[in-house]
């Protein structure tokens, strides 16, 4: 019988907070989504997480749903800083997180242009208010990621009609390379223009600047996007491992 393992992440499903949740993200210490949906739908029945072991690891059983008698099961917690869900999922599959840094890119803008353009790209200064981000390559824009918590993310955003997405991706790269925040985030869309990234420009809280992800048309078509976390090495994780050791993965 061909034996197989599969790893099921089920990204916002959490069975209660972790010691350094009130030091990391004051008013999560008491999260538990589990135990919040049970609240709401006592009645709910998953079967084959039930037979998993999804309330052994829980600690409870609910109306439906009880302890399974042949499940291995047990709760582990994360290293990384902080509660980024993407470094969490890299630490599953057998990254070592790096402690990353909270920056507004503003700090980080010079360094990024010099790096670029020694790397051989065309980079223009954008200032907004006092506040600067980079156009690169006519149609790549580097800036604050304006969706997760403030400093914790830089995004590079393109139009995909105008710039191959491998393209965009090399540019992030570089920009990997010089910053320390937890994520650099490339993305980009079909179906729309640079017009539509300016259109999508925001400032907040005076220190923030960057191109707001739905307002810039980019997950209407054609979406295409990488996360680039900080201290993220594929080469240490269990896919590359195993592919590298002639086991099928995917």
């Amino acid at each position: 019988m061909k034996k197989r393992l599969i790893v099921i992440v089920l990204d916002g499903f959490g069975i209660g907070a972790m010691e350094d949740a009130r030091l990391a993200r004051p008013g999560d210490e008491k999260a538990n989504t589990l135990r919040s949906i049970l609240k709401d739908y006592p009645d709910l029945k998953l079967p084959t997480l039930e037979k998993l072991g999804l309330m052994n690891a829980y600690g409870e059983e609910s109306t439906s749903m009880k302890f399974s008698l042949k499940a291995n099961f047990g709760s582990c917690g994360l290293m990384h800083y902080g509660a980024d869900t993407f470094m969490g999922h890299q630490e599953i599959m057998g990254t070592l997180p790096k402690k990353p840094e909270v920056h507004p890119f503003q700090e980080k803008a010079e360094a990024v242009k010099v790096h670029l353009e020694a790397n051989g790209h065309q980079v223009k200064v954008i200032e907004r208010q006092g506040l600067r981000y980079l156009l690169v390559d006519q149609y790549v824009t580097v800036a604050d990621n304006l969706e997760a918590d403030l400093g914790m993310c830089y995004n590079v955003t393109a139009p995909l009609d105008l710039i191959s997405f491998e393209e965009e991706y090399a540019i992030a790269r570089k920009v990997r390379e010089v910053v320390t925040v937890g994520r650099v985030i490339v993305f980009g869309g079909t179906g729309n223009t640079i017009e539509d990234l300016w259109n999508a420009e925001e400032v907040k809280q005076g220190r923030f600047i960057g191109i707001a992800s739905a307002k810039s048309k980019s997950y209407d078509h054609g979406y295409q996007c990488r996360h680039l976390g900080y201290g993220v090495d594929q080469k240490v994780q269990a896919p590359t491992i195993l592919t590298n050791a002639g086991f099928d993965c995917t």
